[in-house]
């Protein structure tokens, strides 16, 4: 079988799970939150959705890498699944008892001291989102790509009814919107809606999935969970550290912002043009859902790291395909949201290219999870951690979201150059460097000459935009033969 159309396949495939849902999110949401709530609102939205991913991390400690490991190794997938649901089942339920018993302490900590019950609901989402993404974990390994993408799609299909039904419905019920409770308790809940409407549909798609295992009775395997979490466990570390360098920017936004600026306002519009970056990071995401067990699954062959090496190359044309279609389109996508944020589209373009040193630091680091050396993945993201500190610290009392943009670059970048180096010592690939860069370097010419050439047409814009990105592509589908390769014609390499 061709490796490169079956990880293409898979990879479109999960894009259904992660494309569509995250389309309806950032085409929906986005644009409706952004023209729904104030600036500062959606400020408080963007640094509490900051403290969720972090904790999400902390939640499933590697578990759902843990689960493909042990599941591909010769073990039992039952017992292996069974185990590594159990185990964060009962972590998530300690977890919410001591959120909820804690809330007015921790809003205080967090500066939300008069809405204690945002920490409530985040610690309901946060539970009932690592148990399913165990689960997820579960339905990736059994290749059931389109119940993957159903229940992806169904979730937030779920929240945005839920939403548009607190905000825009329920104000205009009369049998609702007339009564005492309602004014006492329901109207001014404001942004703790959009929590509400999370954790409905988080525990609604936990209902759900629980098929995938209701069948069985559940047992635990401790000496098998012994072996998982000490495999799994540095990859957490690393994980939260990566997750750290991705939304940490947030929250000292909020502290470091010195006046006379507005902290939440410049978060406000930092994490809306954030979102415009949307298509690179659904690229990633759907590659890494389709890539980690791939990965694995190769690890066996012969000619893996051959393949291992292409697949980089692959990744790397195709993610400068969509930094073009971004950013040579952006007077179209900048409608994702409000215009009261576009005077912060100078940081998408660098927010795009931050999140292509990361897909391919993804690549790279496959690494030491293949090998089992994962306490590299805790030092070099530790190490990209206090990089992302230290610059954030120093330059935004200076240069407020832009310092959080270029910091993100040149983390991502110092990991990236770190992993390489370390993965060539244990694990050695050779990555066609001279050739990775050529692509990317072109298309990072590209898109300086459209910016040169830029007007106020907005439809010679689009034109000459399209031209760029059709040379682009033919460019590199001439010198690869992406089209025959991806299309299974041709299963060779150009490596």
């Amino acid at each position: 079988m061709n490796p490169y159309k079956q990880l293409g396949g898979q990879t479109l495939i999960y894009g259904l799970g992660n494309i569509v849902p995250k389309v309806l999110n950032y085409a929906i949401l986005t644009f409706y939150y952004t023209r729904r709530f104030s600036v500062e609102d959606f400020g408080v939205i963007t640094e509490l959705y900051a403290y969720i991913s972090i904790l999400l991390v902390i939640l499933t400690y590697g578990m759902e890498t843990g689960l493909f490991k042990f599941s591909t190794a010769g073990n039992n997938k039952k017992q292996a699944f069974h185990t590594s649901v159990v185990s964060v089942i009962a972590t998530s339920i300690i977890f919410l008892v001591f959120v909820i018993a804690g809330k007015q302490s921790i809003s205080q900590w967090i500066g939300y001291s008069g809405n204690p019950e945002y920490i409530a609901y985040m610690g309901g989402i946060l539970s009932a989102d690592a148990v399913g993404a165990v689960i997820f974990a579960k339905l990736r390994i059994e290749n059931k790509v389109k119940r993957f993408a159903l229940l992806k799609i169904i979730n937030v299909l779920i929240t945005i009814v839920i939403v548009l039904f607190f905000l825009e419905a329920m104000p205009r019920m009369y049998i609702i919107s007339e009564t005492d409770f309602y004014r006492m308790k329901l109207e001014d809940i404001g942004v703790g809606y959009v929590l509400i409407s999370n954790l409905l549909a988080s525990l609604i798609i936990l209902i759900l999935l629980l098929k995938e295992f209701l069948p069985d009775r559940l047992s635990i395997n401790f000496g098998l969970l012994r072996k998982i979490l000490m495999y799994s466990l540095p990859l957490m570390a690393a994980g939260l550290a990566g997750m750290f360098n991705e939304a940490i920017d947030r929250i000292l936004l909020k502290n470091l912002v010195e006046a006379p600026l507005r902290p939440l306002y410049e978060l406000g519009i930092y994490g809306a043009n954030y979102r415009i970056a949307v298509l690179m990071t659904l690229f990633v995401q759907m590659f890494r859902y389709a890539a980690e067990p791939f990965f694995f699954n190769y690890m066996k062959f012969k000619d893996a790291k051959v393949i291992y090496a292409d697949v980089m190359k692959y990744f790397t044309i195709f993610m400068m395909i969509v930094f073009l279609t971004v950013t040579l389109y952006i007077d179209i996508f900048k409608y994702f949201i409000d215009p009261k944020h576009h005077e912060g589209l100078k940081i998408v373009p660098v927010v795009l290219f931050a999140n292509i040193l990361l897909g391919m630091l993804f690549n790279v680091n496959m690494w030491y999870k293949l090998t089992g050396k994962t306490v590299y993945g805790v030092i070099i993201t530790g190490i990209g951690a206090i990089v992302t500190i230290i610059l954030n610290v120093i330059f935004i009392p200076k240069f407020s979201y832009v310092a959080c943009a270029w910091t993100h670059v040149v983390c991502n970048l110092v990991m990236l150059s770190l992993t390489y180096y370390t993965g060539q010592k244990f694990y050695k690939i050779r990555y066609n460097v001279g050739k990775i860069l050529m692509y990317t370097g072109l298309g990072i010419g590209i898109f300086c000459l459209a910016k040169f050439l830029r007007t106020d047409n907005i439809f010679v814009n689009i034109f000459e935009g399209t031209l760029f990105i059709g040379i682009y592509i033919y460019y590199c589908n001439g010198k690869e033969n992406l089209i025959n390769i991806f299309a299974g014609r041709n299963d060779g390499s150009k490596n």
